[in-house]
């Protein structure tokens, strides 16, 4: 009973990553966390702005956060519900606290190696990799409780990749962090695009006025 619970419970997870919808709108939010940290480069440094953006940030998280929710439910509702039903994922938080309480003592062990590594190269700009690196390990969690989405995989390689790269790309700190944001928004949002693509061509709308007989 066991086993077919923890079936059904992959084949609900699978079910809701399988459009690309998400990677869609993550991907969207990323490039405007790009400009968020590209704009403190480009607006004067004697102004308040700059300010106003770093007070800004977590409510720029929050709403962020809030609003992708809503968008991958809007675009569910309207693309992947019609063609496959309603399927409503809710997370496990049996297995939730295990997760977060790894990726946080993974999240602190990575920031103490880079910060080391930084001060031993000296131009290291350890933020984007860390986050490159966060992203990753989220990423990976994901593929390992929905079987047979093994493109999480490549995304998680991509966002290491991709961090680390901007880590040495010799950027100011904001720009690293925007040229990250920038990337990988972009690699989601065209991964995404691939496999929504792939998904509305085996699963076709029905024309609800065709009657069968």
């Amino acid at each position: 009973m066991d086993q077919n619970f923890r079936e059904i419970q992959q084949r609900v997870r699978r079910y809701w990553f399988k459009d690309g919808i998400g990677e869609i709108v993550v991907g969207s939010l990323f490039l405007l966390l790009a400009l968020y940290f590209a704009g403190h480069r480009w607006l004067p440094a004697d102004s308040n702005a700059p300010m106003m953006l770093d007070g800004s940030l977590l409510l720029i998280l929050i709403l962020g956060i809030f609003t992708t929710r809503r968008l991958i439910n809007i675009f569910k509702m309207h693309i992947t519900y019609p063609r496959t039903g309603y399927v409503e994922y809710y997370p496990d938080k049996e297995g939730l606290l295990p997760t977060q309480i790894f990726i946080f003592f993974i999240a602190i062990g990575f920031i103490f190696l880079l910060v080391v590594f930084g001060k031993w190269v000296g131009s290291f700009i350890w933020l984007p990799g860390f986050i490159g690196a966060l992203i990753s390990i989220i990423l990976i969690v994901i593929r390992t409780r929905a079987i047979d989405l093994n493109r999480f995989y490549y995304l998680a390689a991509a966002s290491l990749f991709l961090g680390l790269a901007s880590s040495f790309s010799g950027l100011p700190a904001h720009y690293s962090i925007s040229l990250f944001y920038a990337l990988f928004g972009i690699v989601l949002m065209i991964w995404g695009g691939a496999t929504l693509a792939k998904y509305l061509h085996e699963n076709p709308l029905v024309d609800e006025g065709t009657d069968e007989r």
